[in-house]
């Protein structure tokens, strides 16, 4: 895998400083890979395949040089272009100069991909791992699909498709504004007692059945979920796993994106007012606590306008979590399918 690559021409491409230890290693792979992962390297006009080629190279580069950094030698500091330490440099220590740390230490030590099928087991979506599976994704991706029933119906286009005419029908048979259904949208009108129990259904009918179809339209998140389960399974009972995502979709898991892309102040306020009608025709202590429950959801959706609340702050924690999983649970698919590591 490295057979090309040079201590010089790694360095070169991480940017590293004159002198450099495992954190500003880390932190130079971690910079290079933000900077090109493709959900960032768009918002910088950066086209796809650029971004991925980059990649590659960090990588590269950054598998090569880490092993100067295994077991005893966690804490050295080395000098860029040579493969002296920073005190043999000055005369200090001469264990390690003119010594390449490759020979001494073995290829398997510091995680290639074709000497450890368990290097990243570990794997979260804050750690450096992250990008290298990134990687392993993009190569994945560039892999000819071959054109068969499964491939075609678990592709990026069928189950879109499908999804998408489901929830035009659903908003059809549901949107207050069509079809004669404001009928089973009555709403009470009396002005000494608001009947905040038919606004809240109301708005379901206007905002939620419209939601689906446009973030489907949009996203495509629901459809890919599902299709990703699908395929999931079939690749674990078959053993051979097909890249079926969009060429132009960043990796990553769907469910997770699903979580944390949402509108949640427009999705809470029929919930909101739901809540404040129940509060009204309830007393005692249900009222209170219906009433509680209300006035702090409301805060909440006003928060997410901007990003904040606890909604938004909850279903990001758990997206973190579900990102964590999926990355464990694809390679354990990968190493079924014998298809981990194997470039």
């Amino acid at each position: 895998m490295h057979q090309d690559m040079t201590k010089e021409g790694a360095e070169q491409i991480l940017g590293v400083p004159a002198k450099y230890d495992r954190e500003a290693l880390k932190k130079a792979y971690t910079n290079l890979a933000r900077t090109y992962h493709p959900d960032m390297a768009a918002k910088r006009g950066i086209s796809p395949a650029q971004a991925q080629a980059k990649m590659v190279q960090v990588n590269k580069a950054y598998q090569f040089l880490r092993g100067q950094f295994e077991g005893s030698n966690a804490n050295r500091v080395v000098v860029r272009g040579t493969w002296e330490t920073a005190a043999a440099a000055s005369g200090i220590e001469s264990g390690f100069a003119g010594v390449d740390w490759r020979k001494s230490y073995g290829t398997h030590n510091y995680g290639t991909y074709a000497n450890s099928s368990s290097w990243n087991s570990d794997v979260t979506a804050n750690d450096d791992h992250f990008w290298d599976f990134a990687d392993e994704g993009a190569q994945a991706a560039d892999q000819k699909v071959p054109i068969t029933p499964r491939t075609i119906l678990l592709g990026p286009v069928v189950f879109r498709v499908l999804f998408v005419a489901l929830f035009a029908y659903v908003w059809w048979r549901q949107f207050p504004l069509v079809n004669d259904n404001m009928a089973r949208y009555a709403v009470r009108l009396d002005p000494n007692a608001p009947d905040l129990l038919g606004i809240a259904h109301l708005l379901a009918g206007l905002i939620y059945p419209t939601y689906l179809l446009v973030y489907e339209i949009f996203a495509g998140y629901l459809s890919n979920l599902v299709r990703e389960v699908l395929n999931a399974g079939f690749s674990w009972l078959v053993r051979r796993y097909y890249d079926l995502r969009p060429k132009s979709a960043s990796y990553g898991c769907t469910l997770s994106k699903l979580l944390k892309n949402q509108l949640w102040t427009l999705l809470l306020v029929p919930i909101v007012v739901w809540l404040a009608g129940q509060c009204l025709a309830a007393s005692g202590p249900a009222q209170i606590v219906l009433g509680v429950l209300a006035v702090a959801l409301g805060v909440d959706a006003l928060a997410a306008v901007v990003h904040g609340g606890f909604v938004n702050v909850w279903t990001g924690a758990v997206a973190e979590r579900v990102e964590d999983a999926y990355l464990i649970v694809r390679q354990h698919l990968l190493e079924r399918c014998n298809q981990w590591n194997s470039r």
